[in-house]
């Protein structure tokens, strides 16, 4: 088996990470990008000792190996060639191109992270959406969201270290995903320091339950929490990516 730098990382497209979140297979994919990152060459005859290896380095089983690689030859992303014996892996440009994922952004991901996949999934989608947040911002040049109005300061403001408010409910709207899984997925990232979250609160509630009644026909559901002391609303968290995108190439569709 060919040695691979322990350095080496390979640019998985951020809509990797999407599908798979959507569609449910997240572990598989951790287990996808290992194979990328054991042959970046791109094929492997994958025998028993290979096989062993992969299992010994992701956690897994024989049954769970083989059930990995027939969701992946089912979907087209590993194929074999009965002829050479051997087990090629599509690289992820074409992979984009089948699934007609035009978007440029992907993740960096090397041994060191790779097992990581739910919490590199939150830092791409909340990360996705800061993005969107600020281009969209540019464009209208100010925006309100619950009560609260951001405004675009400059031509040459440089958005990427700037918190952006995105909630669990707009990422469960935009992905399609439920809220329950956006929140893990946010703490995850949190707790590996991919994103930095920031907690935000309005000004004190002196009466919460007359304030209650009055919200009682409100749609938004804003939420009333404990802090400092005192009943505050609870606004949107925001976030600011503590990592790069890198970019793959265009593709034509």
């Amino acid at each position: 088996m060919k040695e691979v730098p322990s350095v080496y990382t390979v640019s998985v497209p951020v809509w990797c990470f999407i599908d798979a979140i959507q569609n449910n297979y997240s572990r598989k994919l951790q287990f996808f990008i290992l194979l990328k990152l054991v042959y970046p060459e791109g094929k492997s005859k994958l025998t028993a000792r290979e096989l062993s290896f992969l299992e010994l380095t992701d956690g897994i089983g024989r049954k769970t190996t083989e059930k990995y690689l027939q969701f992946f030859i089912k979907k087209s992303w590993i194929y074999y060639n009965p002829k050479t014996q051997y087990y090629i892996l599509k690289s992820f440009d074409r992979i984009r191109k089948e699934n007609k994922w035009q978007n440029r952004l992907a993740f960096p991901v090397g041994y060191h992270n790779y097992q990581q996949v739910k919490a590199v999934t939150g830092a791409v989608l909340y990360s996705y959406l800061h993005r969107g947040f600020w281009r969209r911002l540019a464009k209208r040049k100010s925006v309100q969201i619950m009560g609260s109005t951001y405004n675009f300061p400059h031509s040459k403001f440089n958005f990427k270290r700037k918190p952006a408010p995105v909630s669990v409910s707009w990422i469960s709207n935009f992905f399609g995903i439920s809220q329950a899984s956006a929140s893990l997925l946010k703490s995850e990232a949190e707790n590996i320091h991919l994103l930095k979250v920031k907690k935000n609160y309005g000004t004190l509630i002196a009466d919460k339950i007359n304030m209650l009644k009055s919200l009682k026909y409100d749609e938004s559901k804003p939420n009333i929490v404990w802090h400092k002391g005192h009943y505050r609303f609870q606004l949107i968290d925001t976030i600011y990516p503590l990592f790069y995108f890198t970019k793959r190439k265009s593709i034509k569709a």
